[in-house]
């Protein structure tokens, strides 16, 4: 049970610095830094736990386009069943 705590902690703390580097983007967009110039920055503060280059630039477009919300949009979880038949079915017909 130990171990899950620390999963636990490890995903909120990795959550925390997610959201405080959108809110530092943000903030970059409202300076008039370029996307580039808000990834450098965030590069040279977080260093290896810096968000992806893509990811910093999607979140820099959405508040260019004046988005508002921190928070990332919900996506619906797909279940992959289907995929895994289909492969089961295929690697039966191969064998």
């Amino acid at each position: 049970m130990l171990e899950v705590d620390h999963v636990l902690v490890l995903r909120r703390i990795m959550l925390s610095v997610n959201v405080e580097q959108c809110v530092n983007v943000k903030f970059c967009v409202k300076l008039g830094k370029s996307a580039t110039e808000t990834y450098d920055l965030l590069k040279e503060v977080y260093g290896d736990k810096c968000l992806s280059r893509t990811r910093v630039f999607e979140w820099f477009k959405r508040f260019k386009g004046g988005r508002e919300e921190i928070r990332d949009d919900q996506h619906p979880v797909h279940s992959s069943t289907s995929k895994i038949d289909a492969n089961i079915k295929k690697v039966g017909e191969i064998v």
